[in-house]
Formats: structure tokens, sequence, C-alpha cells
């Protein structure tokens, strides 16, 4: 039995930590789970282990991440790294630059992720200034004290992730390869450009564009095995998912603006839930 993940791996662009548990409350039963949009697998993190799991994404940075956390010698020297390394401006700033070391380049994203400000701080080409403010709950916490926790709670995640395999290439291509009809596929892509309010590019490393939405909409109707796709509310998600169950959540994006959260879940999905008499939750309102 693995320890509980008790915080986020990253502070992700588009990441479903908060909501994780409502979404895996539409997690029909399966025996093998992927996540081909992977990010920081905060979903994965959060859900019960399977007995197959695939964990995929296109960013270098934090398919390196994953990867060092599933080398035993890597991840544990990770964690006494991360021990040692302090609060401090300089620190984040010398972490915008690239390490040719695996762990070290870990442990820079790391750095990154939780010394800087918004979703967009674990990227090396985005400036975000440094986390320094002591006023968050009337002072009774701060970013450098959620740091001095980090490591500790690194460890849970080290241990859920040893039986993940990691992928590093197209997102279709990995569906399509592990897909049966015993396959849950939870796809969390970019959000799609029209739904957005900050401009492309913001957040994600590798973009879909309106026309690369449609054609991953398209294959995700072809796949055999049951999928949740998360994304905003948008009628071209409507249009081209008839037959989909859509259910919502209200939640919060970055500077707590609201949003309304959507998860379609395909016919395979549907039936699957019903055999297991487990309740469709149309609507529910909580923070993320």
């Amino acid at each position: 039995m693995c320890s509980p993940v008790t915080r986020p791996l990253l502070r992700w662009h588009g990441g479903k930590w908060r909501i994780a548990p409502w979404i895996t409350e539409h997690f029909p039963h399966h025996r093998c789970y992927v996540e081909a949009f992977g990010g920081a697998a905060s979903v994965l993190l959060r859900k019960l282990r399977s007995g197959a799991e695939v964990y995929n994404d296109l960013d270098d940075d934090v398919v390196n991440l994953f990867r060092v956390l599933r080398n035993p010698a890597h991840a544990d020297q990770l964690v006494r790294l991360l021990e040692m390394t302090p609060f401090a401006r300089t620190e984040h700033d010398d972490c915008r630059e690239h390490a040719d070391c695996p762990v070290e380049r870990a442990r820079r994203m790391v750095v990154r992720s939780f010394m800087g400000f918004g979703s967009d701080s674990c990227r090396m080409d985005r400036r975000t200034g440094f986390r320094s403010s002591t006023n968050r709950d009337g002072g009774r916490s701060s970013p450098a004290r959620d740091w001095a926790n980090y490591p500790d709670a690194l460890r849970a995640i080290i241990e859920r992730v040893q039986s993940v395999v990691i992928e590093h290439r197209d997102a279709m291509e990995v569906m399509q390869i592990h897909d049966q009809p015993w396959t849950l596929h939870y796809v969390d892509p970019p959000y799609l450009p029209a739904t957005r309010r900050m401009h492309a590019g913001h957040g994600y490393v590798h973009e879909l564009s309106g026309k690369d939405h449609r054609k991953l909409l398209s294959a995700l109707r072809g796949l055999k095995g049951m999928v949740v796709l998360s994304g905003y509310p948008h009628s071209s998600y409507d249009r081209m998912l008839r037959g989909w169950r859509s259910v919502s959540i209200q939640t919060y994006a970055d500077g707590a603006r609201p949003r309304t959260e959507m998860l379609w879940l395909n016919p395979a999905t549907q039936s699957a839930l019903a055999q297991q008499e487990l309740p469709l939750h149309i609507n529910k309102e909580k923070a993320a």
C-alpha cells in the first residue's frame, strides 16, 4: 500500500490537483490506465493504483523529472538535493539555466515551479518573478514554508510512480498502443484556444490548435477503451461528441478566475459506470 500523496509534484498550467477527486469519481473499474497528456500527473497521483499505468508527455523537462523519480538512486539524490536547496531569489534565478545532469535538471524544474509565480513558472523561457510573499493566510504560511515541507511529500510521489510506464511520444500513438476494452484513457489536452482567456502559448510548451483538437476528438471516438476527456465547454466538443455524457464543476483558474471544467464520458465509460451502478455527478461546486 502506497503512502498517500498529499501535494502536487509541480505547480502546472491546467493541472487538476484540486479537482482530481471529482474526476476520479467518474472513473469506472479498469485494468490499464493511460494519461497521454500527462503534465504533472496530478490525477494519476491521486487515483487508486491500476494493474498497468502509462504516463506520457512531449515536454522534455517533465519527462526527465519522471524518469528521475522512477530511478531509485536518482530519486533519493533529488530528495537530498532539494532538502539542501534554500528558498532564495538567487537560487530561483540560477535554475533558469539548462543542466546536463538529469537529477540537477529535475531539481531546477522543481525549483522554478515552486519558487516562481503562476503556472508558467516551470518553463525556462518564462520569467515570472520570485514568490517572496509573506502575506498569505495573514502571515500564517508562506511559499518558503511550503518549500521546506516539499522533500518529505516528494517521497510519497516517488513511491507512487514506481510501477508507472514513462512514455515520450505523440499522445494518440500512446493511446492506440495501449487501447483495449479494459483500458481507461484519461485525456487532458491543452485547452482549446477558443476557450482561453490568455493568449495561445501561455503555459504549454506543446500546443494544440483548433484543427488539432478536431483530429484528437475524431481519434478518441475510434478507441475501444473507456475515455474520460477534460476541457472547458465549447460547442465544437458537443457537436463532435454526440452520445458522450458531459458533467461539469465550477473551479478557479490562475488568478482565482471562475471557470467551468467539463468531463466528457464516452459510451464505453457510461456503460461501465452503469454496470457498477455508480452515479454520474451531473453538476458539482468545488474550488480548485
